[in-house]
């Protein structure tokens, strides 16, 4: 991961203490160097109190500007939009992760206008991931409801990976 990433997602608080260790290690190894770096792979049982500025200093010495929340959660969605649609992750999994991850994190911030998500262009993201748990747990589907669950999920996976690749063509 990269360390903007990183910081985007330690900014929506889904970063641990021991995943930045992890990362610490990682970038060292990726020829990555600074003081608060080699502070940080030294941390045997992390805290979060104590890691946190390290890591914000870590940040400040890669001269990764500070990040709004809005901003990190832009940088996180287009990383989980990424990975979908280069097959790195399901996308279930994906969206479900934009939904509990991201959008749960700033929804009070950026709240809904009209539609679950709308203000941050994930509308028809949200619109597929709800009819893919809807189709798993029995619910009514508003969609493709002649088909079986199962051929109808899979609609719903290909209209969420072509919405992602929607999300993506407009961040840019």
């Amino acid at each position: 991961m990269k360390p903007k990433e990183a910081y985007a997602l330690y900014i929506l608080n889904n970063l641990n203490s021991n995943e930045i260790v992890e990362l610490a290690n990682e970038w060292l190894l990726n020829g990555f160097f600074t003081d608060s770096l080699t502070d940080l792979i030294f941390e045997k049982e992390p805290e979060m109190y104590i890691v946190g500025p390290m890591f914000e200093a870590l940040m400040e010495e890669l001269n990764i500007p500070s990040l709004t929340r809005l901003e990190a959660a832009h940088i996180a969605i287009k990383r989980i939009l990424t990975r979908i649609v280069n097959n790195e992750i399901g996308p279930r999994a994906g969206a479900s992760s934009i939904y509990y991850d991201v959008w749960s994190e700033i929804e009070e911030e950026y709240p809904a206008i009209k539609y679950l998500g709308d203000s941050l262009g994930l509308e028809f993201i949200f619109c597929w991931l709800r009819e893919i748990w809807d189709c798993r747990d029995g619910s009514m589907i508003l969609y493709y409801s002649d088909l079986p669950r199962d051929q109808a999920e899979q609609k719903f996976e290909e209209h969420l990976i072509e919405e992602a690749r929607n999300w993506l063509t407009k961040a840019r």
